[in-house]
C-alpha cells in the first residue's frame, strides 16, 4: 500500500488534537498575562484615587482656611471702622 492509499486509516495523519490543545494552552497563558497587566492597572487606579482623594482633602481644607481667613479680615476691617471711622 502506498500513502495515497484511500482506504488507509487517516487519523494519524490528520490528528488535531495536539495543535487544539496547543492553541488552548497559548489562549491560556495569554489570558493569565491579560488578568496579570489588568490586575496592575487596576492597582494603579486604586493608587491614584488614594492620591486624588487626598489632594480633594487638602482642596476643601485650603478652602476652610481661606474663608477662616476672609472672615477674619472682615471682622477686622469691622474693628478698624469702630475705632476709626475715616476708614471705608
Amino acid at each position: 500500500m502506498s500513502d495515497n492509499d484511500p482506504t488507509k486509516d487517516i487519523s494519524a495523519k490528520y490528528d488535531t488534537k495536539p495543535t487544539f490543545e496547543t492553541i488552548l494552552e497559548e489562549l491560556r497563558s495569554f489570558r493569565a498575562s491579560v488578568e496579570l497587566r489588568f490586575d496592575q492597572v487596576d492597582k494603579r487606579f486604586d493608587q491614584l484615587d488614594v492620591r486624588l482623594h487626598r489632594i480633594e482633602a487638602d482642596g476643601h481644607d485650603t478652602q476652610s482656611k481661606f474663608h477662616s481667613l476672609r472672615a477674619d479680615f472682615n471682622e477686622l476691617r469691622n474693628t478698624l471702622k469702630e475705632h476709626f471711622p475715616v476708614i471705608h
